[in-house]
C-alpha cells in the first residue's frame, strides 16, 4: 500500500463544498471525500505548519519531539519519524514541500526533500512583480503536483510514501488568474495586504484588527483565500486523474489534511493562524480514501488530531509503533470498534507582533493552551498577574461567544485541572528573543509575514 499524505496550508474545513460552504470551492476534493472518510473535527496540535507537521510525522506533541517556536528550532535527536521507519521497510520516500524553513528534523529518512524556501520563491516574485506590476503568483500547487507525478512515475514500481504541501491559502492569498476573481469578479477596491513589500499596512495592525478595513475588503480576502481553494482543487483534480490512469488510485491511501486553520474576524483576528487557540486556528481538514480500507461515505464526527496519523498509517501496514507514540491510531474509530481518544490539546504559536492584545510572555511562556473534552472547551492564558481561563460549550456555542467560566464553576474547574495536570513536567525552555535571531532567520520570518520589520 502507498501513502500519499496531501498537507495544504491554512485549509479551513468550513470553506469545502462538501461542509456546507456556500461556494464551489472544492469539486474534486469533496469527491474523494464522498468516496472516503471525512472527521468533522480534526485538530491541529500547534496552527503553525512546522510544529504541525512534525507532529504529523512523529505522532508525538510539540513539547515532545522540540519543535514549538518558529525560528532557531530543531526535532530532538532522539525522537523517530514516520518516514524513518517506511524507509526502513524498503519505502521508496519523497516530500514536496513549499516555503517554511526547512531542515529541521523532518526532512529525516526522505530520499528527496524538496524544499523552495522563502528567501528564493519571494526573489522571484518580487522581480516579476516589479517588472509587469500585477499579481505574478504563478501557484505553488501547480509546480508542487507536477514535481510530485513526475515522481511517482519515476517510482511507481516501488512502494512510496510521498508527501506534499503547498501554501497558497497564505495570507496574503496572492493566487493565479483566473482564480484571484473567480468568487468577487466586479469587486473594484483595495486588495493588497501583502506587507513584505507595501508598507501602507502594518502586518500585526491587521491581524489583530487595528487597521479597520472595510467589511467590503475582508470579504474580497476572503473571496481571494475561496479562489486560492478552487485552485489547488484544480491541481489536485490533475493529480487524482494521473493516479486513476496509472492504475495508483485503488493501491494508495490518500490522505488530505491542512496542517491548521485561518481566522476571518473571528474573535478580533484578521487573516491569521498561531496567535490563539480558537477554534478557526486549530481546526483543520482531514480526509483519508482509499476503497480497500476506508468505507466511501464514511463521516467522523468524534474529535481527532492531525498527530494521529502517524500512529494511523502504521497501522493500516501492520507495522509496530515505535515507544512513547502520543498519538492514537484512527483505524478503530474508522472501523467502529473504538470511541477515540479522551481529549484534544492544542497550544498557540510564539507571537512577535507587537500589536497582539494578549500575549503576555515571550516564548513557550506566553503561549496559550486548550483542552477540549467530550463538548467543554478550557483555554489557559498565562498573564505575569493572573493567569486568565476560558471556558465554553462548543455544542451550543461552537463560535465560542460566551465565556462560562464564571456561571460554569464547577466544569470549569474540573477542565483547568485536566488541563494543568496534563501541562506538568512540559518544558518552558527553548524561548527564543527576536534580538536572538541570527539576521538570515529574522528576514525569512519577515518574508514570511511571522515577524514585524523592525
Amino acid at each position: 500500500m502507498n501513502i500519499l499524505l496531501l498537507i495544504i496550508d491554512a485549509l479551513r474545513p468550513s470553506h469545502l463544498g462538501i461542509n456546507g460552504h456556500h461556494r464551489d470551492t472544492s469539486p474534486n476534493i469533496d469527491k474523494i471525500a464522498e468516496k472516503g472518510a471525512i472527521f468533522s473535527n480534526a485538530y491541529t496540535v500547534l496552527p503553525r505548519s512546522d510544529p504541525a507537521i512534525a507532529s504529523m510525522l512523529t505522532g508525538l506533541y510539540p513539547h515532545s519531539h522540540g519543535i514549538r517556536l518558529i525560528a532557531n528550532k530543531r526535532m530532538h535527536e532522539s525522537v523517530t519519524t514516520l518516514t524513518e521507519i517506511l524507509k526502513s521497510h524498503s519505502y521508496a520516500t519523497a516530500f514536496v514541500r513549499s516555503g517554511g524553513i526547512p531542515r529541521d528534523g523532518t526532512e529525516k529518512g526522505f530520499d528527496q526533500y524538496d524544499a523552495l524556501s522563502w528567501k528564493v520563491r519571494n526573489k522571484i516574485k518580487r522581480a516579476i512583480k516589479d517588472f509587469f506590476n500585477r499579481n505574478t503568483h504563478t501557484g505553488t500547487a501547480q509546480q508542487r503536483v507536477e514535481t510530485v507525478i513526475r515522481w511517482i512515475n519515476k517510482n511507481k514500481a516501488k512502494k512510496f510514501f510521498l508527501m506534499m504541501h503547498t501554501n497558497d491559502l497564505h495570507w496574503p492569498y496572492p493566487i493565479p488568474r483566473p482564480f484571484e476573481h473567480m468568487f468577487d469578479p466586479d469587486y473594484k477596491g483595495n486588495h493588497d495586504y501583502d506587507t513584505w513589500h507595501n508598507k501602507k499596512y502594518n502586518r500585526g495592525d491587521i491581524i489583530f484588527g487595528h487597521a479597520n478595513l472595510p467589511q467590503e475588503e475582508i470579504n474580497h480576502a476572503m473571496a481571494h483565500y475561496d479562489g486560492g481553494i478552487r485552485y489547488v482543487d484544480e491541481q489536485l483534480g490533475k493529480l487524482f486523474n494521473f493516479l486513476t490512469d496509472k492504475d495508483i488510485m485503488d493501491d494508495t491511501l490518500i490522505i488530505l489534511a491542512s496542517d491548521h486553520g485561518e481566522h476571518f474576524g473571528e474573535r478580533g483576528y484578521y487573516f491569521q493562524h498561531g496567535a490563539s487557540v480558537y477554534e478557526p486556528s486549530i481546526k483543520s481538514t482531514l480526509i483519508m480514501h482509499n476503497p480497500k480500507i476506508i468505507p466511501a461515505g464514511k463521516k467522523i464526527e468524534h474529535r481527532v488530531q492531525t498527530m494521529d496519523l502517524m500512529p494511523t498509517i502504521l497501522d493500516v501496514l501492520n507495522i509496530p509503533l515505535v515507544e512513547n507514540i502520543e498519538g492514537y491510531s484512527l483505524l478503530p474509530l474508522i472501523r467502529e470498534k473504538e470511541d477515540g481518544r479522551k481529549f484534544v490539546f492544542a497550544e498557540s504559536a510564539e507571537e512577535h507582533f507587537k500589536g497582539n492584545p494578549r500575549v503576555f510572555f515571550k516564548g513557550n511562556k506566553g503561549k496559550w493552551r486548550a483542552m477540549i473534552a467530550d463538548d467543554w472547551k478550557i483555554i489557559y492564558i498565562p498573564h505575569p498577574k493572573k493567569d486568565i481561563f476560558e471556558l465554553y460549550n462548543l455544542k451550543n456555542d461552537p463560535e465560542e461567544k460566551n465565556n462560562l467560566i464564571g456561571a460554569e464553576r464547577k466544569k470549569a474547574e474540573e477542565m483547568k485541572n485536566k488541563l494543568l495536570e496534563f501541562l506538568k513536567g512540559q518544558s518552558m525552555e527553548g524561548d527564543v528573543k527576536v534580538e536572538d535571531l541570527s539576521e538570515k532567520s529574522r528576514k525569512l520570518l519577515v518574508k514570511a509575514g511571522y515577524l514585524e520589520d523592525q
